[in-house]
């Protein structure tokens, strides 16, 4: 090729070169346009653009890590409380995600989240129930992958997150880890059923053709919870907590109880000690003790020296010590120091009373011939207190009284045994579907 032909095959050549250079090269990075543009944009020049990779193991749940992806650095149990809504939460603390009870179908009210960062609708006017716990991520349902997922409701679901049987695979969770492969594993025994957060599960023959867990029932779906006895698990109504934190106690005449955690799930009174078995008394929810002494005293109990010291309860109480009639001798304590003396000096006159904690005692003429105090009536005995020198009631309530525990429980102010004034007659409201109002059961 020659001539003005060859000049121009030269020309069109050239212009490709170039029109090639320019479709092929690369523009000028720019910092901060959200594009890590190497080599001229790494992590040390342009932060905002080249952000580190997520490193599992470094002890941050950071961005692309989930407890599935990384449960060394996403555990549940680790993160709650750190304020931050993590991959499994509802909440933390404070921090709703931007959530309220009518955004999540709970009607009005205050939205509170829970100690093991769920939220808590209770000052909510509608609740919902989770399908699924939040603690397990994700599960086998025939050959779907789903994950537990809080939905439109704000409730925890399960919500499909792979087909496998469009890969023309099945779905195995053998090794706890549920996916998509070529062959499955047996997880469960024939037969056996389960609850799987308030889903009812049965152990059967499954889409990927080995034994798996199939839901049965869906107990969330009409307000309930499911309830597993060891053999059958079966719906039934959420339970109540009937008191406030497990630890609290409360007195019943004489009668601690305690707030426990019952088997429905649920925070129950349950009876705890007799605390006049122990010789205490019960107020504010404790056995305490209606002390006869103070640490260091002595007193005379006829010709006995009587020194205060603490039972076996916990109780200061007195006991005896020398008998001064032993020696030929009396017991005196005139002076505030009980000790053996030849001569007496009455402390006290004729018909007088006095109380020693919860003892009454009596000015009685003593062997000696002197005038002193000597133990009568224990109050205590009798659920009294001693006061002035004589034992009288400790009334808890004055008659015709009526009053609610929360709103399960409606007692009424009755005399006990002793002639004593307290709350009896206890009526759990919820067993009949009624909450306690001014101290009746009512029916809402």
């Amino acid at each position: 090729m020659s001539g003005r032909y060859g000049h121009l095959y030269m020309l069109i050549v050239l212009f490709g070169l170039v029109s090639w250079g320019c479709a092929k090269g690369v523009g000028k990075a720019v910092c901060g346009d959200g594009t890590c543009t190497a080599p001229t944009e790494d992590l040390a020049n342009c932060p905002l653009d080249c952000t580190p990779a997520a490193e599992c193991g470094n002890g941050d749940c950071e961005p692309g890590e989930t407890a599935d992806s990384c449960f060394a650095d996403c555990d549940p149990a680790l993160l709650c409380g750190n304020g931050e809504v993590d991959a499994g939460e509802h909440c933390d603390g404070a921090n709703l995600d931007g959530m309220t009870c009518a955004g999540l179908s709970a009607g009005d009210g205050t939205l509170l989240c829970s100690t093991s960062c769920r939220f808590d609708l209770s000052s909510c006017s509608g609740t919902c129930v989770d399908q699924c716990s939040g603690e397990v991520y994700s599960r086998c349902n025939g050959n779907a992958v789903e994950e537990c997922q809080r939905g439109a409701n704000g409730c925890y679901q399960w919500l499909q997150t792979l087909d496998c049987a469009g890969a023309e695979q099945i779905c195995d969770e053998a090794d706890g880890s549920p996916g998509c492969a070529d062959s499955c594993t047996d997880t469960c025994v024939s037969g056996s059923h389960r609850c799987f957060g308030n889903l009812s599960q049965d152990c059967a023959t499954g889409a990927n053709g080995c034994l798996q867990w199939n839901d049965a029932t869906d107990c969330s779906a009409t307000g309930l919870v499911c309830a597993f006895d060891g053999t059958t698990a079966v719906c039934e109504a959420p339970c109540t907590d009937a008191c406030d934190s497990a630890g609290d106690g409360m007195c019943l005449a004489d009668v601690r109880h305690e707030c426990v955690l019952g088997t429905a799930g649920c925070l129950e009174w349950q009876e705890d000690q007799d605390c006049v078995a122990i010789g205490r008394y019960c107020s504010g929810g404790e056995c305490l003790c209606a002390d006869a002494c103070t640490a260091g005293q002595t007193r005379c109990n006829a010709n006995v020296i009587q020194s205060c010291t603490t039972n076996t309860s916990g109780c200061r109480v007195w006991t005896d010590g020398t008998n001064c009639a032993a020696t030929s001798q009396i017991c005196n304590d005139a002076s505030g120091t009980a000790v053996c003396a030849t001569q007496c000096t009455s402390v006290c006159s004729s018909g007088q009373t006095q109380c020693s904690g919860a003892l009454v005692q009596n000015c009685t003429l003593l062997g000696t011939g002197c005038w002193g105090w000597v133990d009568g009536v224990n109050c205590a005995a009798t659920g009294k207190l001693c006061t002035n020198g004589a034992c009288v009631c400790d009334d808890q309530c004055d008659p015709g009284e009526r009053s609610c525990m929360m709103v399960h429980y409606a007692y009424e102010c009755v005399q006990d045994g002793n002639g004593c004034w307290d709350w009896g007659n206890e009526d759990y409201c919820m067993l009949q579907g009624k909450i306690c109002l001014a101290g009746y059961c009512i029916t809402l």
